[in-house]
């Protein structure tokens, strides 16, 4: 599925200020939900996460390769913090430990922060897309 520009972009800046969550779960379906620091898009259709200390999330990946990612842009208004925008996107993850595309973003991450691992990347193939802002979209399929 084509993801909008406007969605790619809300998800290049809530990473920016650390507002972004990968969801997970076991084979057995337990639950696992962590912060995500380093990730893009690298087409208009798969969301790049890198594995710098992904442990339950790259187990529950192998065992369950879905993940949902939840994002929000938000704002300081009248000292409020005011949510301007948020997505989830849901799909299949795979899993690259070696290869060109593996090679290219590990080096792009270690240019920015030379101290973080690049285990592995998780490409998300995004399926279906959600409103997650407050008010009476909240929660609905968007695409």
């Amino acid at each position: 599925m084509k993801v909008p520009e406007n969605i790619r972009e809300a998800f290049s800046k809530a990473l920016k200020y650390r507002r972004a969550v990968v969801g997970t779960a076991s084979k057995g379906g337990i639950p696992n939900a962590v912060p995500i620091g380093v990730g893009r898009f690298i087409d208009g259709e798969t969301l790049c996460l890198v594995d710098n200390y992904f442990l339950k999330t790259r187990k529950n990946l192998e065992e369950n390769p879905y993940a949902a990612v939840t994002f929000w842009v938000s704002e300081e208004k009248e000292g409020k913090i005011v949510t301007n925008e948020g997505y989830q996107l849901k799909g299949r993850v795979e899993i690259q430990t070696s290869g060109e595309l593996y090679e290219k973003i590990k080096a792009e991450t270690k240019a920015i922060r030379a101290d973080f691992p690049v285990k592995a990347i998780a490409l998300l193939r995004v399926d279906e897309i959600y409103d997650v802002k407050a008010g009476p979209t909240a929660g609905r399929r968007i695409i």
